[in-house]
């Protein structure tokens, strides 16, 4: 299959050592997938970038903003890590699953044969992005900010609004994911 001989290309080319295009897609990356989030975060409420911007004590909008983009990046960083050493055992199963079920095939081929590495990547940008959600917006955040900062909010933030930071940041995940594959698969030819 095409589609099994192009992801092992791509998969012999990723190595745990970072270059140039893997930095810029997780900048890139991390950025696009943090401006979702914070999209996301402002139509549910906009105070709730005030409170990201509040973990440096920024509370403010655009503190907000700046303090999720840099958060975009950083948390990004450690993605490339997981992915680097993570993507050949997903790729197995996304081919795997994808010659077991005629359905996942009509589906995931196209899109394998499109773009291997960015589809590849954002699922697992996803995934990446739903931990992200859950360690930081539900249980880091509020502790941080109710320790450090003074203010009450609940630890673990179990509320509507914990759950959208976990959904924003699920999103991040994936479109970090989607933007850093297509970045890293483009740079490999």
């Amino acid at each position: 299959m095409a589609v099994r001989s192009r992801l092992a290309t791509l998969r012999s080319r990723l190595s745990p050592s970072i270059d140039t295009s893997a930095v810029e897609g997780v900048v890139i990356g991390g950025l696009f997938g943090a401006l979702q989030a914070g999209l996301v975060m402002s139509l549910y409420r906009t105070e709730m970038v005030y409170e990201i911007g509040g973990i440096v004590g920024l509370y403010s909008l655009n503190g907000g903003w700046y303090v999720l983009l840099a958060l975009g990046i950083l948390f990004g960083i450690p993605f490339v890590a997981f992915v680097s050493g993570s993507i050949n055992s997903f790729a197995n199963t996304v081919i795997m699953l994808s010659s077991r079920s005629s359905v996942l095939q009509k589906l995931l081929v196209p899109l394998l044969k499109r773009s291997a590495l960015g589809v590849t990547c954002a699922g697992v940008g996803q995934l990446y992005g739903i931990a992200v959600g859950v360690l930081f917006q539900l249980i880091a955040m509020p502790i941080w900010l109710r320790l450090v900062m003074g203010l009450s909010v609940p630890a673990p933030y179990l509320t509507v609004g914990g759950i959208v930071g976990v959904v924003a940041w699920a999103l991040y995940g994936g479109a970090m994911g989607l933007v850093y594959g297509l970045i890293l698969e483009n740079s490999t030819g």
